[in-house]
């Protein structure tokens, strides 16, 4: 990790608690959301009706998922800046930019190797 990176740890850490914190507001938001659709949707007595609720309740499925995979993604990037490896990338080992960790807190690779990464898949 460059020394840089070692200054901006601090606010890097507050990024990621702060995202943490919305992420599980989210996540609970979404879990009451689907639980107010389930009683909805026993309540549907019209198909056009009961088609918009399905629809939503598929949006907010995939929200919430999206939102648990960027919550564990931020509680790996808090885990490994408690055990000293945040800031290095996951593939080629050298650190990240702190500017590219300030824009994306939890992310895992430097921007070369992500670009690699998307490239082959």
């Amino acid at each position: 990790m460059e020394i840089q990176t070692q200054a901006h740890l601090p606010m890097l850490r507050q990024l990621l608690l702060y995202r943490q914190a919305e992420l599980r507001a989210e996540v609970h938001a979404a879990q009451l959301a689907r639980q107010e659709l389930q009683t909805q949707s026993q309540e549907v007595q019209d198909l056009k009706d009961g088609a918009e609720l399905m629809q939503r309740q598929q949006t907010e499925d995939f929200q919430a998922t999206r939102d648990l995979q960027e919550l564990q993604e931020v509680d790996a990037a808090l885990s490994r800046l408690a055990t000293g490896n945040y800031g290095d990338c996951a593939d080629c080992g050298e650190a990240i930019p702190v500017a590219r960790l300030t824009a994306l807190p939890s992310v895992r690779l430097c921007a070369g190797c992500q670009a690699v990464r998307e490239h082959l898949s």
